[in-house]
């Protein structure tokens, strides 16, 4: 019996230590695959900008037609938003709308677009301090602004490097998907 016992202890031992190493490479592999999709979505190098090989422009697209703006989309960067995401502040909806056609213009720098969309985000929020004064008010679109702008920010490379391979093309380069 005692033999049993002290076999049932090391069988006991070893199945936390399985335990323990699968859980430590699980957190391993899941935060690899969170450091791939961060670089994948920071474009190259950190760094989302739509260019040709061997240094040359990208050339606006003859037969582009730029696709009607569609504000702060229920589809924003591919993930569906609900409804009780509508922040009650419609002129953030003439943000959106010019952050669409600055991604969609051939040759546009997305770290240009993105800092066009936060001033004019940020600006709204200064006018309804200036017109409302309501603390609460200012501070809630300033919150809603920054969400907005940081989402844009990080997340939105893919829709920007899409954009651009829409209206733009490279002489002797196929258009590709990212």
């Amino acid at each position: 019996m005692k033999g049993t016992a002290g076999a049932g202890a090391g069988s006991e031992a070893e199945n936390e230590d399985w335990g323990v190493h699968s859980i430590r490479g699980s957190f391993e592999a899941v935060s690899g695959y969170f450091d791939s999709m961060l670089e994948f979505m920071g474009g190259k190098d950190g760094v989302c900008q739509y260019r040709c090989r061997h240094g040359k422009d990208p050339i606006p697209r003859p037969d582009f037609q730029m696709p009607e703006p569609d504000g702060c989309s229920s589809y924003f960067f591919g993930l569906p938003i609900p409804d009780g995401m509508d922040v009650g502040i419609p002129a953030m909806t003439k943000c959106c709308n010019q952050l669409d056609m600055c991604y969609d213009t051939c040759g546009s720098n997305k770290y240009r677009c993105d800092s066009k969309f936060r001033w004019c985000l940020h600006s709204i929020c200064s006018d309804l301090k200036k017109s409302l004064g309501f603390v609460s008010k200012v501070e809630a679109c300033e919150t809603v602004a920054d969400t907005l702008f940081n989402t844009v920010w990080t997340l939105g490379c893919r829709p920007y490097m899409n954009s651009q391979r829409a209206a733009c093309y490279c002489l002797g380069e196929e258009k590709d998907e990212l």
